[in-house]
């Protein structure tokens, strides 16, 4: 069995994912996913160790682990995928998006292409239990635009308008806090038609609870 990195990363890093979250729950246009590019986020870590960060390089890629950068012509788009509450997620956000711009700049991209390409972070919650997020944003700046998906908190209507296996993901998170219907969805139809990685991402978070 994979560990949940890994199995993570394997699901929330594939291009379809990405598009499809950012354009069910944040974007009012539709990405397509064969126009996202991966963008390496080592540079951006770097970046982050010149600010002077107390934590090593080793300790600021187990930091960002389950953060996915994608690039299209307008924007980038960041992943941060989270399985337990933090009241940093924040600020860990808006130091990674502080990094980017700060490597675009050294980069001359901001030149090459006409100015900063901006970023839209977006978190997936992995987890049944509430976030409370409202009592920790005061601490990033007060224009910091931070979007936030918990499962929990989305209606099974709008997770039914996913493709199959996102829905099947979004639906396991909802019910995962709950013994009996968790082993009721791993005997589901649903569970049974979902690909590899969305079923190996599943059974790594069930062998987490």
């Amino acid at each position: 069995m994979s560990s949940l990195d890994d199995a993570i990363s394997d699901y929330f890093g594939q291009k379809e994912v990405i598009a499809e979250l950012f354009n069910r729950f944040v974007l009012n246009e539709n990405l397509d996913p064969s126009e996202l590019s991966s963008v390496d986020i080592m540079p951006v870590l770097n970046k982050l160790m010149e600010y002077g960060s107390k934590l090593t390089l080793e300790g600021l890629q187990s930091k960002y682990r389950n953060l996915f950068l994608m690039e299209i012509e307008k924007f980038y788009c960041a992943l941060l995928v989270e399985t337990e509450v933090s009241n940093t997620l924040p600020i860990k956000a808006c130091l990674f998006e502080s990094g980017l711009y700060a490597t675009q700049i050294e980069a001359w991209n901001c030149l090459n292409n006409g100015g900063l390409l901006p970023c839209i972070t977006v978190v997936l919650y992995l987890s049944s239990e509430p976030y409370h997020l409202s009592e920790i944003v005061s601490e990033c700046p007060a224009d910091y635009c931070f979007y936030m998906i918990e499962p929990a908190k989305i209606s099974d209507e709008k997770i039914a308008e996913l493709s199959e296996d996102l829905d099947g993901v979004l639906k396991f998170v909802k019910v995962s806090n709950d013994a009996m219907k968790r082993q009721e969805f791993l005997s589901s139809e649903v569970y049974a038609r979902m690909g590899s990685s969305a079923k190996e991402l599943i059974r790594c978070l069930s062998s987490n609870l």
